[in-house]
């Protein structure tokens, strides 16, 4: 009986907490209404931008110095002119070739200074010079420029085309077929389905949005449940209801897990459903296809639960020990990038779910995601995963009980040093009362 008094009590309290942090305007839409519009002028946005520079650099045109571009034969001229491809838009991936003449002895890093300190807009800047010699062909660049990679890439894919139609040419003038030129042709063949690697991207970059989510969906929730109490001076309201400051400040931090999980759930379908839209139109013209795993993200919930919980409880601690505000969003940000890192470690490639780094918060949640969205069976992995959050959480929560309880944190109008924090959780708290 005394744990259902325990249990309703706390849950009355973190649904007053959660209704009353709704309630405010700046919550409700960071949490709410700013995912659902964000995301989808977000993503259309950034759509429309890729589109719009990727259209810049097809049409950028480079200019390219010739040296001794009379002893060139005219095929070679005109492929790197308009290229070998039929199908190639000429107005695309322009290349304009300037005669430079002889030149030999001027080295050829300065005939681009020198053309780039004499150049107008009527006269552009040469993006590379091309020099001719019976050994081969020489291409200055510089690549610290935009169009030094473009004026490179253009460049040797035109010759490489260009070559292997003379090789063909040479091999059929003497009677032999080309295919004789390669006596060991290697075919590549990807027999994985087109699924799995529209899943191999969402694993790349949902687990790191869900754990930055979850974190910034706790952040302002539990600024404004310790810190925020403080600095309006009603904290000492919340510590005289009657019933134990256990149950309250319990509450409490349920209701910051709460709202991190809501802000989670609504980020991450936003999120989900724009990004479907926004792949799609990436991926345009490939055959690898983007659905939403939603099993795997029910798979998911769970876990996501239990590190809302912790990352919850783990803000409203540090937070508790802020003045006010200001000073709590000051404090809270190395903390949050103290769970933002191990997130971006977490996808990068290599790096997979063991039953060592089960136990590593934060790292965890991030492998235990991405292992899901891969469809990745790992019982004992994603155990451990759940006992170790659950652990952390655990501690966490009854960090931040320990430090809101105390009087002395709660109505304190200073922000509280290192030496009495210490001092504090070695004494015997007064949580119960």
């Amino acid at each position: 009986m005394a744990s259902q008094t325990r249990l309703h009590a706390t849950l009355r309290v973190a649904a007053k907490e959660l209704r009353e942090t709704l309630r405010d305007r700046q919550t409700a839409l960071t949490t709410l209404v700013l995912p659902i519009c964000m995301y989808p002028v977000l993503f259309w946005v950034m759509v429309q931008g890729f589109l719009v520079l990727q259209g810049q650099k097809e049409r950028t045109e480079v200019r390219v110095g010739v040296i001794n571009q009379e002893s060139v034969a005219e095929d070679l001229l005109r492929a790197l002119d308009r290229g070998q491809d039929e199908h190639e838009d000429y107005q695309a991936n322009r290349l304009v070739l300037v005669d430079l003449g002889a030149q030999e002895d001027v080295p050829r890093a300065e005939l681009l200074e020198r053309q780039g300190k004499d150049s107008s807009p009527a006269d552009p800047t040469l993006a590379g010079v091309l020099s001719f010699a019976p050994q081969g062909a020489q291409l200055h660049v510089n690549r610290s420029e935009p169009k030094g990679e473009l004026t490179e890439g253009r460049i040797t894919n035109r010759l490489a085309r260009h070559v292997e139609l003379l090789r063909e040419q040479a091999a059929q003038d003497r009677g032999y077929a080309p295919t004789a030129l390669e006596p060991l042709r290697l075919e590549r063949k990807d027999v994985g389905p087109e699924s799995d690697k529209g899943a191999l991207i969402l694993a790349m970059l949902l687990p790191m949005l869900l754990v930055t989510i979850c974190v910034m969906g706790a952040f302002f929730p539990a600024v404004d449940l310790s810190a925020g109490e403080r600095e309006r001076g009603t904290a000492e309201t919340t510590l005289l209801l009657p019933i134990p400051r256990l149950w309250v400040l319990q509450g409490k931090v349920l209701a910051v897990a709460s709202l991190a999980m809501i802000a989670t759930s609504f980020n991450l379908v936003a999120l989900g459903i724009s990004a479907e839209g926004l792949l799609a139109t990436l991926l345009q013209g490939s055959s690898i296809t983007i659905n939403l795993p939603w099993q795997a993200l029910l798979a998911i919930a769970p876990l996501t639960l239990l590190f809302a919980l912790f990352a919850g409880a783990t803000l409203t601690a540090i937070s508790g020990l802020a003045r006010n505000f200001k000073e709590a969003q000051a404090m809270l940000g190395p903390v949050q990038l103290l769970f933002i890192m191990p997130a971006i470690a977490g996808i990068m490639p290599g790096i997979d779910l063991t039953p060592g780094l089960a136990l590593v918060p934060v790292l965890n949640m991030t492998l235990a995601a991405k292992s899901m969205l891969l469809g990745k069976v790992l019982p004992l992995e994603y155990t451990l995963v759940a006992v170790s959050l659950l652990i952390s959480g655990w501690l966490a929560l009854n960090l931040a009980v320990r430090l809101l309880s105390r009087e002395a944190f709660a109505t304190s109008s200073a922000t509280i040093p290192l030496r009495k924090l210490v001092s504090f959780l070695r004494s015997d708290g007064d949580a119960s009362r």
